[in-house]
């Protein structure tokens, strides 16, 4: 780890290079919560952490999780801004495992509001927490990518990455 203007920058070591995804990602932090996370396209895996806490080992164990294709332990977020319907949102979309993908009315069902299937995608657009909170897992019910506030270019890598399968029914 090196670190720079109050960030830690985590090289991949060796063993994760050969598979690790063209995709960056930043994890700001407020004290012990992650206050918010950017992603970014980049020619190799890239991870930055901004702010000191005790959370920055936390947030390299659950990368290094991720890289190996596991469902990493959920991390401190800061929610606290955020209106009750896109907390319920954001822990249906939470809850959709590596791999595997679910329809924006399956999350809207799950969230408690049945016909609230748009609003989910206002609420994936505007999640802070993207890759810890999976809002690319999210897709449309003819099975197309739906949207991505970032590029549909990043979802399509992010979920070639973890191999998704199309559908993830709630249990």
């Amino acid at each position: 780890m090196t670190e720079q203007n109050d960030s830690i920058n985590f090289p991949l070591d060796a063993s994760y290079e050969a598979s690790s995804p063209p995709f960056g990602v930043s994890f700001f932090l407020k004290k012990h919560l992650i206050s918010h996370v950017k992603l970014f396209e980049s020619s190799t895996f890239i991870c930055n952490i901004y702010g000191h806490s005790s959370l920055q080992k936390d947030i390299l164990a659950w990368i290094q999780s991720y890289l190996q294709k596991k469902t990493p332990k959920p991390l401190p977020l800061d929610l606290t801004s955020l209106s009750l319907f896109t907390q319920k949102g954001l822990k249906a979309i939470q809850a959709i495992p590596f791999g595997q993908t679910a329809p924006y009315q399956e999350v809207a069902i799950q969230a408690g509001n049945p016909k609230a299937a748009r609003a989910i995608g206002g609420v994936c657009n505007r999640n802070p927490f993207p890759l810890i909170i999976p809002c690319h897992r999210v897709i449309g019910a003819n099975q197309t990518l739906g949207g991505f506030a970032y590029n549909l270019n990043l979802k399509k890598i992010i979920i070639g990455f973890e191999n998704c399968k199309i559908k993830f029914n709630y249990k």
